[in-house]
This record gives C-alpha cells, structure tokens and sequence, in this order.
C-alpha cells in the first residue's frame, strides 16, 4: 500500500488496534496525526512516533473539535484518512448499582466522542476524497454479566455509525464501519491477532473503496 503524501488521523495509538494502524500507515508513507486522552499518553506517543503530529485531547470534551482541527493544521491542512477506535472495556457491576454520570462518562467515550471527531475531520476528508473508519466491537451483541452499561454504549454506538452510514453514503468521501469480533494484541498468540497483522488489513480498508459499508473483522 502506498500512503506517500497522506495524513492519517489514528486515534487510540497507545492501545492495541490503533497502534498497529498507526506503525502500518507509517510504513506505507503517510503522515500521523495522533490523538492522546491524557498528557503523559501524548508523550509516550511522541516517543514512539517522533515524526507524527501528536495532540492530547479529550475527544468527548466541549472545544475537543477546535483542538483536532489545530492539530490537522498544524499538520499542514491536509487530512486523508481517519481510523477511529474509541472506548475501552468496562465490567464495573450491575447496571442499576451505577450512578447516572458513569452511563454519561461512557456514553461520552463511545458516542459523542465518535461524533465530535466525524465533524471535526469531515470538511478536511471531503476536500481530498478520503476515508473515515470507525471502529466498534463486538460487546454489543448480548447482556454481559456486570457490563451492562457497556453493551448499552456499544450498541448506541452501533446505532450512531449506522445512521452515519446512510447520512454520508453520498458525501464527498467514504464512511465505513469495521466491526472487531476478535482479540487483538502487540504480540500475536493462540487466539489473539497481532496489532500489526491486524493493522495492515485496516490501513488496507482507509485506502481501499468500501463506502457506507459495515465491515466485521474476525481475525
């Protein structure tokens, strides 16, 4: 894949799939623009990724969308691609026994989060034709024993990139959605997919021809 004279935008680059994109988009010639939660997040990044534009942001915060745009900027104005995985695992007890600013903490993560950077980046996307992927998992699918709170934000995230899907199915560049029913870690081992391996297929999705699709990625 040839990625020469791209920026891609990867969000979750200290974790584990968006560090494999962000090593692959690396390789194939792109430009990072990194986005950090916390401060100390954004100098682990900056350490790995010397070369990337690196930008600690709470992504579900008021004035996040202004602090994107900096960065993008600050990059030189262009932005192709975007690979958005957002949230984290929870398993923190019954739903009920929760207060309601822990539903508000992660529904902020896994949805307006996800909103805030599909504004931020889509005057940017249409101006070159690119690609949004956002990233959800599999938790959606039925109740967890004391993760009820998170299926309800993975499937209200579900719900928020279908409804982009078919908003931006005529837009000025591809949406998409990539599903993740499988483990995926820097190092691979029975059962767990390798970021990198894992990486490689999604910078394949960023640069392929998918639009307005939801895409399930089983390893």
């Amino acid at each position: 894949m040839d990625l020469d004279g791209t920026t891609v935008l990867v969000t979750g680059a200290t974790g584990q799939v968006g560090w494999g994109v962000a090593h692959e988009a690396m390789a194939a010639g792109a430009r990072l623009v990194l986005t950090a939660s916390t401060t100390s997040s954004a100098q682990q990044l900056t350490a790995a990724f010397p070369d990337a534009e690196v930008v600690a942001v709470d992504l579900a915060a008021d004035g996040a969308d202004e602090t994107v745009r900096a960065a993008v900027e600050h990059a030189g104005g262009r932005l192709d691609h975007v690979f958005a995985p957002i949230g984290a695992w929870w398993q923190q007890g019954p739903t009920l026994d929760q207060p309601p600013s822990e539903l508000r903490e992660l529904l902020g993560t896994y949805v307006v989060a996800q909103h805030r950077l599909v504004r931020a980046t889509a005057p940017y996307l249409a101006r070159t034709a690119g690609s949004y992927l956002l990233v959800t998992g599999a938790a959606g699918r039925r109740p967890i024993p004391d993760a009820g709170l998170l299926v309800i934000a993975v499937r209200a995230q579900w719900a928020l990139a279908e409804v982009l899907r078919a908003e931006l199915a005529d837009a000025p560049f591809r949406f998409n959605e990539v599903r993740i029913r499988t483990r995926i870690e820097r190092d691979a081992r029975p059962g767990v997919v390798a970021s990198r391996i894992a990486g490689e297929v999604f910078v394949g999705l960023l640069a392929g021809d998918a639009r307005g699709e939801l895409l399930h990625y089983p390893g």
